[in-house]
């Protein structure tokens, strides 16, 4: 998560963040993205699953990084004093 959060605070944007993950982890699966993302960050989840249609993910999604980064931009580092609770129904709360 710290690698996340310090581009974020460099001033990159979701989709430069976004493709940095996507390059390190090579193949990844829109589940993988959206819990770094969620964790290094304060983006709701529906915003998240919203980018599942991202291009950057390279299954063939329409959203551009324009588009992406309107969508979850700017990037909020979560802050460390708030840990994150998974509920039963496996939904998770800050």
């Amino acid at each position: 998560m710290g690698e996340l959060q310090a581009r974020a605070q460099r001033g990159e944007t979701p989709a430069e963040v976004g493709a940095w993950l996507v390059q390190e982890l090579g193949a990844v699966q829109e589940i993988q993205l959206v819990s770094y993302m969620f964790q290094a960050f304060e983006i709701s989840l529906k915003a998240l699953k919203g980018a599942y249609d991202w291009v950057g993910l390279g299954h063939g999604g329409a959203m551009t990084d324009d588009e992406l980064n309107q969508l979850i931009g700017p990037l909020v580092v979560r802050s460390g004093d708030r840990e994150l609770v998974q509920h039963p129904d496996g939904s998770r709360t800050a």
